[in-house]
């Protein structure tokens, strides 16, 4: 199957802290595999980092592995090409990161960001406004999952934009860490 937003997917920092780190009680032996079969260290952890986010939002072939309670997991295959390694496949991610976070859905009260520039109109005068990217909003109605309504106010809280947005133009911002599961 085809991750649902699959093109939203992040590894946070889980790559350099834990899979590719040698000094990690757990996450060492790990990078150690990844060094001696692929050659991708934490310094090159950009290669690995683009090939699971590549096959996040392009491969057919993930397997979905029910909810962690911290989002939903997905496994597959994917294909890395290095310098050191054959360009064969690595293993089940599940085997190698235990998780890659896809927000499938935003959610009621989700704090979110423009991800380009919008036009639109202030919510009591009319006048045309300009909401640039990285504009901080809140989504106050979802619709079909695929566009929400999101809410944007001033330091004073009072809503000068009311809008219309799809769900692929909004990145969500979040306060807390993911912590890897083990």
């Amino acid at each position: 199957m085809r991750l649902a937003n699959g093109h939203r997917a992040h590894l946070g920092t889980k790559l350099e802290d834990y899979v590719l780190s040698v000094t990690h009680r757990e996450g060492r032996h790990r990078a150690r595999m990844f060094e001696s079969v692929l050659g991708v260290t934490a310094s090159s952890a950009d290669v690995l980092r683009r090939a699971l986010l590549d096959a996040a939002a392009a491969s057919d072939e993930a397997e979905a592995r029910g909810d962690t309670g911290f989002g939903k997991m997905y496994v597959w295959r994917v294909p890395l090409g290095t310098a050191k390694g054959s360009g064969g496949r690595l293993p089940q991610a599940r085997d190698l990161l235990y998780r890659v976070s896809v927000e499938t859905e935003i959610l009621m009260h989700a704090l979110v960001a423009l991800l380009g520039d919008v036009h639109a109109r202030h919510f009591e005068t009319g006048r045309s406004l300009r909401l640039r990217r990285g504009q901080i909003g809140t989504v106050v109605m979802t619709y079909d999952g695929t566009v929400v309504e999101v809410e944007f106010a001033g330091k004073d809280g009072r809503a000068y934009a009311i809008l219309p947005v799809p769900a692929s133009k909004l990145m969500i911002l979040r306060d807390t860490p993911d912590y890897a599961v083990a």
